[in-house]
């Protein structure tokens, strides 16, 4: 029942790591865990938008030996960032909000390598949401090139709602999908953005395509018809960052 770098296990430990500030990546909870300790934990998780998995005791027992109390936790070796007040900040400073959102990219490598192209391109901030999410961890930061570090994170419970709070802040949502009908280059991009991009496997959910206010494909010239997320990512963030360079001259 103690942290072991990057890990904590035990009820006690893992609220008091949440009480004293530590942010939690994920949090793994047993799935027939009852209690009062176990029921304050799963409360202040809530509270402080931890991701929690509800797992079996199997799944808990191959994360750690030790003696877990049906509760395994990891914590985020980044600090994450708050939407509201990020964009408050860019326009204090006079600049366009420019911002990627990834609605349940779900794979390590491709989330660090999105992060490396994102700081590149220079969007201010990368939103996720609080579950389904690729984990913010040591790989990803190594596939970002340490661009994790430099680039802020937010993680949210609701992406609906992020979208609600960026278009009463004057910025748009492009939906970045294969189904859409109009190609990127022809999106205006140098104006306050956030690109939207979905899972590997079911793209961006229904309800948040809806949302968003313009959606823009890749034209494809091959037999192959989709790119792997991070790709896509990539081409969208340079398109805006092309825009926007060229609206500078």
């Amino acid at each position: 029942m103690k942290s072991e770098g990057q890990q904590i296990y035990g009820l006690r430990p893992i609220i008091e790591a949440i009480e004293s500030g530590k942010n939690l990546d994920k949090l793994f909870f047993q799935k027939d865990l009852k209690g009062e300790q176990a029921k304050e934990l799963l409360d202040l998780a809530k509270e402080m938008g931890v991701s929690v998995i509800k797992s079996p005791k199997e799944k808990l027992n191959k994360l750690c030996r030790a003696n877990h109390q049906g509760v395994v936790a990891f914590t985020s070796p980044i600090e994450f960032g708050n939407i509201e007040m990020l964009i408050q900040e860019i326009y204090e400073r006079s600049e366009l909000p420019f911002f990627i959102m990834l609605d349940k990219v779900s794979d390590v490598r491709n989330f660090g390598s999105i992060a490396r192209s994102a700081l590149s391109a220079g969007a201010h901030a990368i939103i996720i949401p609080h579950k389904g999410a690729a984990a913010v961890n040591e790989d990803a930061i190594k596939t970002s090139a340490g661009a994790l570090y430099h680039i802020p994170v937010c993680k949210e419970s609701s992406l609906g709602e992020v979208i609600r709070l960026m278009s009463a802040s004057g910025i748009v949502t492009v939906a970045c999908s294969e189904k859409a009908e109009k190609s990127i280059h022809y999106i205006p991009l140098d104006r306050p953005v956030n690109l939207l991009f979905g899972n590997e496997g079911v793209g961006i959910e229904p309800h948040l395509l809806r949302m968003a206010d313009e959606a823009a494909m890749i034209p494809m010239y091959g037999a192959v018809s989709s790119l792997n997320v991070a790709v896509a990512a990539g081409i969208c963030l340079f398109e805006a960052a092309r825009q926007k360079a060229q609206s500078d001259i």
